[in-house]
């Protein structure tokens, strides 16, 4: 509350200035206890209709506020409202009509683009919550930017300044801001603050003299560790302590790349709630991280800890600004916690009222709730440790079920008894009272609950509690909604229900929001970007008594109280006086006639009249029941005023007690559901919790007359027989360790809270209902709850067959999808336990084109997915329109997902889109177009091309022929139906914007094509195997233009009849910009005879986008590979830089057998590939170099991956023995073995069935193998150099080739042919049947689905199987339908029918289309040549001897 912050304010070494009564300088009170006594918010005028929307300002739709609006009146100025934004825009606005004061700009934002976190989108500014330091004008806050300035520069260049600025003015204080970065953690000086890795999401707190910060993670990305950060108010002295929550020697090594998760994690985020403080200390929670230094054994709160991964923590500040730990508590299932991402700190701590909530021995309580569904009550002065209770529990005050995830936290009423409020997503928010068990501590008792749900998605602020002039009965509830807006509740419930009192609807509001609070007015933002002000009109005509206390009124008598008023203006006449509650009475006889002029004085009487009301319902009585407790209503007087512009009435708040003149017995609840148990669980052990109050709400003393349970209490089930409770058993499960005996006694008002618990080891729905006789009449409770099996989780993929693919890790890939199209593919979760599945972790890709259209409601954080059902979430490529001729671009992006099954883990789901467009005019062999789109550009004052044509049909496909056939460079559509031609490049200074569309005509032959527009304005594209791209015709563009030359070169190969025919590329470029020489080779395997040779010339341009760089050194370019299972592909050494090349990564992993490069900055290096990396389609290494756009650098979670296969098989001359490899994605494989006589031979220029040979120089030594196997698995894919030359200009030009990763027999037909005949360890057996089976009507169980699917990429995918946990071994595969891989441990089940003739297997694979994947209910089926099939048909199903070059 305000009056401890003033205390603390004291502490500091300066003079102290009151604040203004109704300011609120930072996130609700010190405590964050959420109470709130001194804004003038009158029940009664709230749920009146003069309540409203009293000004709107709107900033901008993507301007959000993170943090709360601060209230602060500074000295001899009026009230205003500080606001600081994600966009680091600060703003002072008038209080009352909104008026803007003042506004700045900090620095740029960080922006959410460079990090892929989607919890907060567009910009990352200011987002925790400032506080405001009256005695010296001064609000400060942390915001996030870029060095020097900067508006962008990725994740390395990201930092965190210290503002302290003039509330007024908005200027800095001399000698800030303060850098934050750089600076080392007190208790760990390895680990130190990088600003672009964590985000400082918790409202600030201000102790000693310092400002205090709490540091997280975004979405758990990146190396970080969770860190409280204190810096001075005082100019000068800066940084005075950092505490990390994860140090050694608990924590894991820090390392150095900040892409690795490795950093110990447990950020502080608290859902943006502030830290609680009491005196010099702080307290704060954490969520889950990877530092376990309690393992399992219990330990003191008091003894330091390590790692205060999912703690709450009571720290202190010393008088220099030092943090140090004081006393943590940790949950005895910690662990499981961390593995379920089910964070402790998505919510804060709050300190609640020491003089209503408290206890024998215990003096402070706190309190926090989080994700893992509990609410955590607990000694402030002791707050547990971990393990510390009975049987190796939490020791401490209470547990409450909090029954599904709560984020914000928690927030408290100390008046009428002394309440607390949450509100798990999705559910209603619940209010539990303070009460005392027999022996006197204190203990939390479930009284009501609002009768909706909050929103069904993470982002439901805490409560917020106000009273009017600290009056009971004035308490009102305030919760921020991020989809029903501004909801608000009297505070105390009635029968079970919180009911609600109605507002104008404000609209969603931003997540975890609180309303702040000035003189009778709230301010809010919404997520439209909006700031909104509520309150009642100041111009109120009447000033009365308000609220009308009654007191104590007993049933079946009346009281009357007088209320006075003053008229503010002339009246005409006072119209007359209405209540909301007919049991108070105000009569329009008692009130004034005439004339009223402006103060004026009357007085009128209001009854509140009981003698009507009875505590038992009444057979045919008009009057209802009343039960004793706490009352209240309003009174309504109206007016015609004098004076215009002023309110036509006045709420009065009435307020009351009724009583009961005898001794009167309740139960509250009337119900206690302790909802599920999970058996075997951690919390099994020790069951759970609740309470209910016993209460003596008559004018006598109660007395206990005997107790007991039953089963049932309905008569139609037969005799209702009771037991009596022995030992505390309360039947069926039910237990309590403490109750009151026969003839213990409640004096008036009195009440005793008893605890209750649950435990079962068997599944099933369990009741009880448990009753007290007593003089005061008899009432029972009913007790239920349920016990059953853990949640199991499951994820799949749609397919385009209208299936689910099971296959890990979970990849969508869309493969090329045309611009200006949308597709959609889905995300499903499944839950197979037997209790209710809950998602813990859910980060949805929000990007332009990739994006989750519904990420607020599909598999959002909170969901709770019912036992055998599912839930799904759609992943959207929503393609720009980007017009014909373009380049491909691939977009990219992860769902993160988790769940509360701690065996599900957490999944990365990688989406991948190659976005085309269609190519149009003359095309390149592959299929390209060789005219790409230059740009609009201004074609008046002087024509960009001379040549022009006209047509009737124009499109640009049409035209770029004609310039092609003519011979031109250049070709552009204009005011649709001109084609103009050229040679000569359009002017730089001619280029437009695409943004500015000043292209936009229509051709009259493709309405869906843009060719010019208007005011001469053309569409202009080049052949871009005639020019390179140039500063000449782009602004900005690198260099100066060149024409480029083509240079000429054969290359014969001969093949045999059993080869792939292969295609050589090679590329060289001249230094000089004059000349560019580029040449294409390629060899052809006719099938009409067993070998033949090919010779072709081509011209090929240099390529004007990124390119891959087949060869560096002894490294060989393989292909596109995802990252392993759980782990780096590569992980012996990793280098991060923002000017990465190819050139830098190679230098960086000389010595190591591979390295790979990932999204434009990251390099790996190691000697084996980790389990789980596959190779994938090329499209996602299409990332370009950070330092060179001219060569791809990877992708996301995709990496560009070379090898050196001499430092893969050894140096020096030598053959190989081993049949087996340790890893089968590892090339080279197979090395036979030397008791197989063979070897495996990669040809030079040729290749022969029977011998060849292969030789690879490493800087040692060449090692040779040969072999003399027809059919062989050669490394996929490989590119040594061949004896072949290029004749250009360059004279290091090296041709390079692609040998093919398996061996197959040429077809003449269009039809793939029928199979590869052996590969990874697999032969061939054929095409058989698959229309019945026990796996979803298969014979075997279905891996995944992939369009880039071969019979290489399925076996490849099974084989990796054996490093899987626990690991498969399949001897069984089968392709079907062009892109689906099955595979099984047995031979399919049931037997399937060989199949043979021309409809027999003809879908060709997706990713090879010369090979067959099967076809619609048949599949190609290879087997493990470890094995020999039998069939029960009359032929027999055999394969060769065991030739296994990988075991199986």
């Amino acid at each position: 509350m305000w009056s401890s912050l003033i205390y603390l304010v004291a502490l500091a070494p300066f003079a102290v200035r009151s604040l203004a009564p109704t300011d609120e300088i930072q996130d609700a009170d010190s405590a964050q206890s959420g109470y709130l006594d001194n804004h003038n918010m009158d029940p009664a005028i709230v749920g009146s209709s003069s309540f409203g929307i009293l000004w709107k300002n709107t900033y901008g739709s993507k301007e959000k506020w993170y943090t709360k609006p601060l209230v602060y009146t500074p000295p001899g100025a009026s009230q205003l409202v500080f606001t600081a934004s994600a966009m680091n825009i600060v703003r002072t606005l008038d209080a009352v009509n909104g008026t803007l004061l003042s506004s700045r700009t900090v620095q740029p934002p960080f922006l959410q683009s460079d990090i892929g976190c989607t919890d907060i989108p567009d910009y990352i500014g200011i987002i925790g919550t400032p506080i405001v330091d009256p005695n010296t004008n001064t609000a400060y806050f942390f915001s996030k930017g870029y060095k020097n300035g900067a508006s962008s520069g990725g994740v390395a260049n990201g930092i965190y300044k210290f503002y302290a600025v003039d509330v007024q003015t908005l200027q800095d204080r001399a000698g800030f801001p303060v850098l934050i970065d750089g600076h080392f953690a007190d208790n760990d000086n390895s680990r130190y603050f990088i600003g672009g890795t964590v985000l400082q999401r918790p409202s600030l707190a201000m102790v000693n003299g310092v400002v205090i910060g709490g540091f997280g993670g975004h979405c758990d990305l990146f190396n970080y560790t969770g860190m409280a950060v204190a810096v001075s108010t005082t100019a000068g002295v800066g940084v005075t302590s950092i505490y990390a929550m994860e140090a050694s020697p608990g924590a894991p090594p820090v390392v150095t790349d900040i892409t690795v998760q490795q950093g110990g994690k447990a950020g502080i985020w608290q859902g943006g709630m502030g830290f609680a403080q009491d005196g010099s200390r702080f307290f704060l929670s954490t969520g889950n991280g990877l530092g376990h230094e309690n393992g399992d054994v219990p330990a003191s709160g008091r003894i330091p800890l390590t790692t205060l991964d999912e703690v709450v923590a009571a720290l202190t500040v010393s008088p220099t600004g030092k943090i140090a730990l004081s006393d943590y508590f940790e949950p005895y299932e910690y662990i499981s916690m961390d593995a379920g991402d089910r964070d402790l700190g998505s919510g804060g701590v709050s300190l609640l009222d020491p003089n209503v909530f408290k206890g024998a021995g215990i003096s402070r309580i706190a309190m926090s709730v989080g994700k893992n569904g509990k609410a955590y009550i607990l000694n402030a002065n002791n707050l547990g440790g971990f393990k510390q209770g009975s049987g190796g529990t939490d020791n401490i005050i209470q547990t409450i079920n909090a029954q599904g995830s709560v984020f914000a936290g928690m927030g408290s009423y100390p008046l009428e008894g002394g309440y607390i409020y949450f509100t798990p997503v999705g559910n209603p928010t619940v209010c539990y009272k303070i009460g005392a068990d027999s022996k006197g501590a204190p203990l939390f008792t479930f009284v009501g609950q609002t009768a909706t749900n909050g929103a069904g998605r993470v982002g439901i602020g805490a409560p917020t509690i106000t009273t009017y002039k600290s009056q009971p009965g004035t308490g009102i509830l305030w919760i921020c909604d991020p989809t029903a807006g501004l909801v608000v509740f009297n505070a105390v419930p009635v029968n079970g229900v919180l009911t609600p009192i109605k507002i104008p609807p404000t609209g969603g509001l931003n997540k975890f929001l609180r309303p702040a609070f000035g003189d009778g007015r709230l301010y809010v933002s919404d997520n439209n970007g909006n700031i909104i002000c509520m309150g009642s009109p100041v111009a109120l005509p009447l000033s009365c008594t308000s609220p009308v206390g009654f007191g104590d009124t007993p049933i079946g008598s009346t009281s009357t109280k007088i209320i006075n008023c003053t008229a503010l203006i002339a009246i005409t006449s006072i119209n007359g006086c209405i209540t909301g509650d007919a049991t108070w009475q105000c009569s329009n006889t008692t009130l004034p006639k005439g004339l009223l002029a402006q103060g004026a004085t009357f007085s009128f009487t209001v009854t509140w009249n009981l003698t009507q009301a009875s505590i038992n319902d009444a057979p045919n009585a008009s009057f209802g029941k009343v039960l004793p407790g706490v009352a209240s209503t309003s009174l309504t007087l109206f007016t015609t005023n004098a004076i215009p512009k002023y309110s036509n009435f006045l709420p009065i708040s009435l307020i009351g007690t009724t009583v009961s003149k005898t001794a009167y017995f309740t139960i509250s609840p009337p119900e206690v559901d302790f909802g599920g148990i999970v058996v075997g669980s951690d919390a099994a052990k020790t069951g759970l919790s609740a309470a209910v109050i016993l209460s003596n709400v008559g004018a006598q003393p109660l007395m206990f007359l005997g107790s007991a349970w039953t089963p049932s209490v309905d008569a139609e089930d037969g005799l209702i027989e009771f037991t009596n409770i022995t030992n505390g058993d309360l039947g069926n499960g039910f237990s309590s360790s403490s109750l009151p005996k026969v003839g213990d006694t409640l004096a008036t008002g009195q009440s005793i809270t008893v605890p209750l618990g649950f435990l079962a080891n068997q599944t099933g729905a369990f009741s009880t209902f448990v009753q007290w006789w007593t003089n005061g009449g008899a009432a029972y409770v009913l007790l239920t709850g349920s016990a059953s099996t853990a949640p199991v989780a499951n994820i799949s993929i749609s397919t385009v067959e209208g299936g689910w693919d099971y296959f890990e890790p979970a990849v969508i890939d869309f493969g090329n999808v045309r611009a200006g199209t949308t597709v959609s593919k889905y995300i499903r979760i499944c839950n197979s336990g037997g209790s209710a599945l809950t998602i813990t972790k859910s980060k949805p890709p929000i990007d332009t084109e990739l994006l989750a259209p519904n990420s607020a409601v599909d598999l959002h954080e909170g969901q709770s997915i019912d036992v055998n059902s599912c839930a799904t979430g759609q992943v959207s490529i929503v393609a720009a329109p980007l017009g014909v001729n373009r380049l491909d671009h691939t977009v990219s992006d992860v769902w993160i997902l988790n769940v509360n099954d701690i065996t599900f883990g957490v999944h990365d789901v990688q989406v991948t889109a190659n976005i085309v467009t269609r190519q149009l005019g003359p095309l390149l062999s592959n299929g390209s177009a060789k005219y790409l789109y230059l740009g609009c550009y201004a074609d008046g004052s002087g024509r960009q091309l001379k040549y022009k044509f006209t047509s009737g049909t124009n499109d640009n496909g049409q035209c770029q022929s004609t310039c092609f056939g003519k011979g031109y460079r250049f070709a552009g559509t204009e005011y649709h139906t001109e084609c103009w031609c050229g040679n000569n490049p359009p002017s730089a200074l001619k280029y437009t914007a695409e943004s500015f569309k000043y292209c936009s005509f229509s051709c009259p032959g493709d309405t869906t094509q843009a060719c010019g527009g208007d005011g001469t304005y053309i569409s202009i594209y080049y052949d871009r195997t005639e020019y390179i791209l140039g500063s000449d015709s782009i602004p900005g563009g690198s260099g100066s233009s060149s024409s480029t030359g083509t240079s000429s070169q054969t290359s014969t190969s001969s093949t045999s009849a059993t080869s792939r025919s292969t295609t050589v590329v090679s590329q060289s470029t001249a230094s000089s910009n004059s000349s560019t020489t580029s040449s294409v080779s390629s060899a052809v395997t006719p099938a009409s005879s067993s070998s033949a040779t090919s010779t072709s010339s081509s011209a090929v341009p240099t390529k004007t986008g990124p390119s891959n760089v087949s060869k560096i050194g002894a490294y060989s370019y393989i292909g596109c590979y995802t990252e392993a299972t759980g782990i780096r592909a590569l992980n012996a050494k990793t280098y991060a830089n923002n000017n990465m090349a190819i050139e830098i990564c190679y230098d960086t992993c000389k010595g190591y057998t591979w390295f790979g490069l990932e999204y434009h900055r990251e390099c790996y290096c190691g000697n084996s590939l980790n389990p789980g990396s596959i190779p994938t389609v090329e499209g996602g290494c299409s990332s370009s170099c950070s330092a060179n756009p001219l060569q791809y650098c990877g992708g996301s979670s995709k990496l560009l991956m070379y090898n050196n296969i001499a430092a893969g098989l050894g140096s020096g001359s030598a053959s190989t023995s081993s049949s087996t490899t340790s890893n089968p994605l590892n090339p080279p494989t197979p090395i036979p073995s030397p008791t197989d006589s063979s070897s495996t031979t990669i040809p030079s220029s040729s290749t022969n069935p029977s011998t060849s040979s292969f030789s690879v120089t490493s800087s040692s030594a060449t090692t040779t193998i040969s072999s003399s196997l027809s059919t062989t698995t050669l490394p996929t894919p490989i590119t040594p150099t061949t004896s072949a030359s290029s004749t250009s200009s360059s004279s290091d030009t090296i041709l390079t080739t692609q040998p093919p990763s398996t061996v197959t027999t040429p077809n003449t037909s269009s039809s793939p042919t029928s199979s590869i005949s052996a590969i990874g360890g697999f032969t061939s057996v054929g095409c058989f049947s698959d229309s019945t089976g026990p796996f979803a009507s298969h014979n075997m169980p279905k891996l995944f689905s992939n369009d880039s699917m071969t019979p290489d990429l399925c076996i490849s995918s099974a084989l990796a199987q054996l490093s899987a946990t626990p690991a498969t071994t399949y001897r069984y595969v089968g392709l079907e339908y062009g892109r689906e891989c099955y595979a099984h441990a047995a031979a399919p089940s049931p037997e399937p029918t060989s199949l043979v003739g021309s409809k027999a297997c003809t879908i060709a694979c997706k990713g090879d289309p010369n090979t067959s994947c099967g076809g619609g209910k048949m599949y190609n089926l290879y087997a493990a040549t470890s094995v020999t099939l039998t069939g029960t048909s009359n032929r027999q199903w055999s394969v060769p001897a065991a030739t296994s070059t990988v075991g199986v």
